[in-house]
């Protein structure tokens, strides 16, 4: 094997680790995902002080988060990418352990903080439409 060649075997690994690790998303994906996230993190904290309403805003912002996953796993499931390995599966765990706090501090919130929770599900949600929208198709 000459050097011409490992050069291309280098670069066609590295090229199929990146895709595994990031995969390219179609043009619909960024803003579809933001949306969800966004409205995920808004709901979670619009309930009132308790009650099933609070219980029924936080199952709807959950339903949402997990909306988004779902069709990021499944466009990786199109391109091949099955399960969650490296540093894709250290993002997700990061990602779980952000939720997990979210619906905590959702269910002790109270009424008067409704408008940190929809600010903050827009300040995340043009943050994930950004940070997808770097793995869009060229």
């Amino acid at each position: 094997m000459d050097a011409e060649n490992a050069r291309r075997d280098l670069e066609q690994a590295r090229q199929s680790y990146d895709a595994s690790v990031q995969p390219r998303l179609p043009r619909w994906a960024p803003p579809v995902c933001a949306v969800l996230v966004g409205a995920a993190i808004a709901l979670a904290g619009a309930g009132p002080a308790t009650g099933w309403l609070k219980l029924v805003t936080v199952a709807a912002g959950i339903l949402c988060a997990l909306t988004a996953a779902w069709l990021v796993l499944r466009i990786r499931s199109a391109q091949g990418v099955t399960g969650l390995r490296g540093p894709a599966r250290e993002k997700w765990r990061t990602v779980g352990i952000c939720c997990i706090a979210i619906v905590v501090s959702a269910l002790a919130s109270s009424p008067d903080t409704r408008w940190i929770y929809a600010g903050l599900g827009v300040a995340v949600g043009i943050y994930t439409w950004v940070a997808l929208q770097k793995q869009v198709r060229a």
